[in-house]
């Protein structure tokens, strides 16, 4: 998939643009667009998460926690190998991390945490709303086109420029293109990412926590 967007990116539709202007649009769109996509993968496993381990809820001890926080590592598998292709194609077109490339992990790791708040309220909506999966489908596709991934944060009109400091994903897809494209993040950045990791999941634990046991009469 990596190869299929850079090519069409990086080559066919170039719009005008130079090759040089072309492959930077290309990295930038993919550097954003596989950490978004794993938040959402994760999400859309999670909605049979519950259902699927059914019997393990049954288990006392077990934290039913667990059976929907594990569907985002295997989310997250696709975005580990495909940043890792995509900081080796940016490091071949002349992109310079330098050592920041090792903060990589820690972004991934920020994701991770965010998609788990998400994750756990959506296992247990899932439960009580049978058609949560064509819902979310809809709201990360708006949520998708919403974050600057195909487009420069500068290319939004004026009147949605405010937008960008209340979306999260916004602030997460900027870290990765400063980590894996530009060599250099704004301080601010990483906190911001983090603040809102830890809320995501704080929040999420919270829901869970509150409604398993009411959700497991209805499973």
């Amino acid at each position: 998939m990596l190869a299929i967007y850079l090519t069409v990116f990086g080559f066919i539709l170039r719009a005008g643009q130079t090759e040089a202007e072309a492959w930077n649009f290309a990295l930038n769109m993919l550097a954003g667009l596989l950490p978004f996509q794993a938040f959402a993968d994760g999400l859309h496993r999670a909605c049979t998460s519950l259902r699927e381990d059914r019997s393990l809820l049954d288990r006392e001890q077990f934290p039913g926690e667990v059976l929907a926080a594990a569907k985002i590592l295997s989310a997250s598998a696709a975005e580990v190998i495909g940043m890792a292709l995509l900081s080796l194609a940016a490091a071949l077109h002349g992109n310079q991390a330098g050592w920041l490339i090792l903060a990589l992990p820690g972004a991934i790791l920020l994701r991770i945490l965010f998609t788990a708040g998400f994750v756990w309220v959506v296992s247990i909506l899932s439960i009580f709303v049978a058609d949560i999966a064509e819902v979310l489908g809809f709201v990360t596709t708006a949520w998708m086109f919403l974050t600057p991934i195909f487009y420069s944060p500068a290319a939004l009109p004026n009147a949605l420029t405010w937008t960008l400091a209340f979306n999260p994903m916004h602030h997460l897809v900027e870290l990765y293109r400063g980590i894996v494209l530009h060599g250099h993040v704004d301080w601010r950045l990483p906190i911001i990412v983090a603040a809102w990791a830890f809320a995501s999941a704080a929040i999420g634990i919270w829901f869970f926590k509150k409604s398993i046991e009411r959700a497991k009469d209805f499973l």
